[in-house]
């Protein structure tokens, strides 16, 4: 027998041998498999145009047959229909993510199933309600809205979470809130976003509040641990069709940024309950240096910390505001360990340096060479490396009390004091505003 055009996959007997018959009759060579266990050997086995299988199934269910399939070269090419009573949202999300070309909704029109069939075979997906696109479109027009509170020139630098993703949930307060790493540089024309930790769901409400003054959102993603995507997927403009969002990060070995989004937004394990209406750009960028807009510079280096960690320098209007939130300096660079050297040499010159600062001193000492920075060595990078005018102290553990936050600070600017730093420290908290004037 030849290869048949479609296989159906689907344990009910009913619905099953119906897909068979109306296909069938429309002049295609069917066959139905009604063991789901026995559908990856007769699909490999058979190599069909079409697979329309059910989701909920004993054995494996629908989801696996289309993730097996797409996962595996030698079959990705087959075009997948789910078949499932269960309308869903998420269940929708999910099926596009494995890979499907069409999810269709039970009880299925039986007048118009086997046009729908002809359809995905023929390339041209059907108009219908029930099929929602696997991936955002991608745009690239540069035109902006303008931010009318901010002059020619003027850069402003927000702070929506600083924090560290602590191992249980704190039942205090802080003045410095709870919030993880998000910071929003803004312009005139230009919004860019750096990190969306939890803060990033405040910085999103406001944007939609301010009667979308930014067309255009600039996201770079310094690295995939929880703390820094956990918000990715609540960020409100993502839902609004007005908005284009540009998705900068780097790919890691276990994950890639694509693979990251595509979990943040459609998976059934993220928190977003839809899926994206904006216009979406994913820039997958290394260690380099990226003009985004006349005299406007983003440049990219890996940070010392596990994984694919990156360190964003922004040079806008004579300005340099570098964004470091897990990167530890070692402050004893040897012949095997340059990490300081070449990260001084990527950051001077900085005007805003923030940066890892996780554990007070005594702390440092027991937390060393696991990837976050202690207070001294950062002060003292921050102005004889960075050559800084400002400090920023970033992602403090989460456990430190209000109290224990208060003394860094002070610490911090005691020591730049008396060693004649012209360095300015902070330790932020949520909300908390650096005005600076550029040159235009």
């Amino acid at each position: 027998m030849a290869n048949p055009d479609i296989i159906i996959v689907d344990d009910d007997p009913m619905v099953g041998e119906l897909s068979r018959d109306l296909l069938t009759d429309a002049g295609y060579s069917v066959v139905l498999v009604q063991e789901s266990m026995e559908a990856i050997p007769a699909i490999k086995a058979q190599m069909p145009r079409l697979i329309v299988t059910d989701i909920m199934m004993p054995g494996i269910t629908g989801m696996d047959i289309c993730k097996a399939v797409k996962s595996d070269p030698a079959l990705r090419h087959i075009k997948i229909i789910v078949v499932s009573g269960k309308s869903y949202e998420v269940e929708k999300q999910r099926a596009f993510q494995l890979g499907a070309d069409f999810f269709l909704q039970k009880p299925y029109n039986v007048e118009t199933f086997s046009n729908t069939v002809k359809s995905i075979l023929d390339g041209a997906a059907p108009a219908s309600q029930e099929q929602t696109a696997a991936a955002p479109a991608i745009i690239r027009e540069e035109e902006q809205a303008q931010a009318s509170d901010l002059g020619a020139g003027q850069i402003r630098v927000t702070v929506w979470g600083a924090r560290g993703l602590p191992t249980q949930l704190p039942n205090s307060p802080s003045r410095y809130g709870r919030q993880t790493s998000c910071l929003s540089v803004e312009t005139r024309d230009h919004l860019f976003v750096f990190d969306a930790g939890t803060g990033v769901v405040d910085l999103g409400r406001e944007i939609i509040q301010r009667k979308r003054y930014y067309k255009d959102i600039w996201v770079c993603l310094t690295h995939f641990h929880l703390d820094h995507i956990l918000g990715l997927g609540h960020f409100a403009p993502i839902y609004d069709p007005e908005f284009k969002i540009h998705l900068i990060g780097s790919n890691d070995p276990e994950k890639t940024l694509k693979e990251v989004a595509q979990a943040s937004f459609y998976s059934s394990f993220a928190f977003a309950k839809q899926a994206p209406k904006a216009k979406i750009d994913i820039y997958e960028i290394l260690e380099d240096n990226y003009e985004l807009f006349p005299g406007i510079k983003l440049s990219a280096m890996y940070a010392n910390h596990p994984t694919s960690t990156l360190v964003y320098v922004l040079d806008l209007f004579g300005k340099r505001i570098t964004y470091a939130p897990d990167s530890e300096i070692w402050g004893d660079a040897t012949a095997f360990q340059d990490y300081d050297e070449k990260f001084g040499g990527f950051v001077k010159g900085s005007d805003l340096f923030i940066h890892d600062c996780a554990y007070n001193d005594k702390d440092y000492e027991t937390q060393k060479k696991q990837g976050h920075s202690g207070l001294s060595v950062v002060v003292d990078f921050a102005a004889e490396k960075a050559q800084a005018r400002d400090l920023v102290l970033w992602h403090a553990d989460p456990d430190y009390s209000d109290e224990q936050l208060d003394q860094m600070q002070a610490e911090a600017n005691n020591r730049a004091q008396q060693k004649g730093f012209a360095l300015s420290c902070h330790l932020p908290s949520e909300k908390q505003t650096f005005l600076m004037q550029g040159s235009r």
